[in-house]
């Protein structure tokens, strides 16, 4: 199964002004190892866990960067778990897929704890183990 992300033109403007500020930061000293990470990372040589501490050290101490990076990363998380729920979900289970996306305004409002939205998850998720897991590993490690 191929599944497509549609990504909005405006954050594909706001990654292409990432790259461009990351190119421009600091004389573009940050910009070839943060290049390599996003290389190894999109040909599977690290995991998701080992290109954002790659990040996170990399972009330690500038605050203006992690900022912007935690923000695209969230956004773009957002767009894959979208599409994936999208195509596994919409149509045959439609349930799941508006019940996901209301355990996580939860989350986000505040009226839920992270381990109460990952226990909802895992129920919403059942049968679906691979797409629990998938989320699982965006979340802190906390």
């Amino acid at each position: 199964m191929v599944i497509t992300i549609h990504i909005s033109p405006s954050l594909l403007r706001e990654v292409s002004d990432f790259v461009k500020l990351v190119r421009e930061y600091n004389n573009g000293a940050l910009y070839d190892p943060f290049n390599q990470i996003i290389q190894d990372y999109d040909q599977q040589r690290i995991d998701y866990y080992e290109a954002s501490s790659r990040v996170g050290e990399l972009f330690n101490g500038h605050i203006q960067l992690v900022e912007l990076y935690n923000g695209l990363n969230k956004e773009f998380i957002l767009n894959y778990y979208h599409a994936k729920l999208w195509d596994r979900f919409a149509i045959n289970d439609n349930q799941r897929y508006l019940n996901f996306f209301e355990i996580l305004r939860g989350y986000r409002s505040g009226q839920k704890s992270m381990q109460k939205m990952v226990e909802e998850l895992a129920i919403n998720f059942a049968g679906h183990m691979d797409l629990f897991l998938e989320f699982c590993a965006f979340l802190p490690r906390d």
